[in-house]
């Protein structure tokens, strides 16, 4: 395995536990918390699988945790923002985050360039969302 293929492999392991994390949909200084967790259990199965992954134990427990704090900050703010739509009920989005989190976790141990796609797919989601959020704030104010 090259160093990329080990470097996506860690990245999308790591993606996945952050994805798991992230079904909390935890606000304020909670999603903090959860993302610090779900960094330290990428820190740790990381370094685990840094001997499959074929990189140093150090690089491959960093590129988890990375992946773990990406993948948690950006999953939470999308079951946060269901469950306030939702009234709370944000269960269901957060089981098909689950099922997502496993196809991702699967993709990265067979397929590890594909976790490039994934970190791709989450970043605009995380920038549509914050372009969605502006959009709406304009029109607030013009109701002033």
């Amino acid at each position: 395995m090259s160093f990329l293929e080990g470097a996506g492999l860690e990245l999308g392991i790591g993606i996945a536990i952050g994805m798991l994390a992230g079904t909390t949909g935890t606000r304020g200084s909670a999603r903090g918390r959860m993302t610090l967790l779900a960094a330290v259990i990428g820190l740790v199965i990381g370094y685990l699988l840094a001997g499959h992954a074929d990189i140093d134990k150090l690089v491959g427990a960093l590129f988890c945790l990375v992946g773990a704090a990406y993948g948690c900050i950006i999953v939470s703010d999308v079951v946060s923002g269901a469950g306030k739509r939702q009234g709370g009920g944000s269960g269901a989005i957060g089981f098909l985050i689950a099922l997502v989190a496993i196809v991702v976790a699967a993709a990265a141990w067979f397929l590890p360039v594909l976790t490039l796609l994934v970190i791709i797919g989450l970043a605009w989601l995380a920038f549509a969302r914050q372009r969605r959020a502006k959009r709406k704030h304009e029109g607030l104010r013009v109701l002033r």
